[in-house]
């Protein structure tokens, strides 16, 4: 998905809002909203959001000398969802389809994202409980993902942030539970970008447990193809079904020939107008269907 001006100029101000919180050096920061700005403006025609946060986070990290630190931020949402786990495991599986329910449970667990949304708290947690029982999701896109699941042996599970990390653990948990002939692979991000999970995250998470973990061998916040490693890239050859979380994963592989299960948030308009679905509405889409 390519970028429009309403991409470009979101991403422009969040991160003047991140630098001008997290920076002291005023030189530095007018710097970087010069160097920001100019890529804003002319970013090359095959970009799409994800690459140019990437190389908005280099830019940081060439005048500052290293990126935006979120590891305190991803340790707390990680540890706040964890203590909810095993009530929501079980209350998932004690609901009359607990795959719609996991399904909607990962899809408004895509709340917690800092480069979009600037002050979360744990309290955001609350607003995604509420968000998950007002999800419903496509039932079309759901019965074929059930016979999917009934069929097939491998499937491969792409993350997208931290805190949420912990919601698609549970859904994995779902699956082996209800498909245990199923084997899974998590994939996560192959270095630290925003609040991303990475392998540090499956680790404090025990994400282990559940699943295989191999990164991308990327730093992106998506997953973008030409980059991938070749570990990753067998990964979209060989599994069965693939479920996709989150709009940097969607931006970077949508319309790539791979046929995925996206699940996310809508907090952007131009993403909700494209799938048909309200602003901050939960979306479960297949490629293809």
């Amino acid at each position: 998905m390519t970028l429009d001006e309403e991409c470009k100029g979101c991403l422009y101000n969040s991160q003047l809002k991140k630098v001008e919180r997290s920076e002291s050096d005023k030189n530095k920061i007018e710097e970087f909203k010069s160097r920001v700005r100019e890529l804003c403006k002319n970013p090359p025609k095959t970009y799409c959001a994800p690459l140019l946060m990437r190389d908005i986070d280099g830019i940081h990290r060439e005048i500052f000398g290293r990126g935006i630190d979120y590891s305190a931020e991803k340790r707390m949402f990680n540890s706040a969802v964890l203590k909810l786990e095993e009530g929501l495991f079980s209350g998932i599986m004690s609901a009359p389809d607990p795959v719609a329910r996991a399904v909607s449970y990962a899809a408004a667990a895509n709340y917690i994202d800092f480069a979009k949304l600037s002050d979360l708290s744990e309290g955001s947690l609350k607003i995604v409980e509420e968000a998950a029982g007002r999800a419903v999701p496509n039932a079309a896109t759901l019965a074929l993902f059930k016979e999917r699941l009934k069929a097939g042996k491998t499937l491969l599970y792409v993350h997208d942030n931290c805190g949420e990390v912990v919601f698609d653990k549970i859904f994995i948990r779902v699956i082996a539970a209800l498909y245990p002939q199923i084997s899974v692979t998590s994939l996560v991000r192959g270095g630290e970008i925003i609040n991303d999970a990475t392998r540090v995250d499956a680790a404090f998470i025990d994400l282990y447990k559940y699943a295989a973990v191999e990164d991308s061998g990327e730093a992106v916040p998506g997953t973008y193809l030409k980059e991938l490693s070749p570990r990753a890239r067998a990964l979209f050859e060989n599994s069965d079904i693939i479920i996709s979380k989150g709009l940097g994963n969607l931006e970077t592989l949508y319309g790539e020939g791979y046929k995925i299960f996206y699940i996310f948030m809508c907090k952007c308009a131009h993403i909700a107008a494209r799938f048909g679905y309200e602003q901050w509405q939960t979306a479960f889409v297949y490629e293809g269907l």
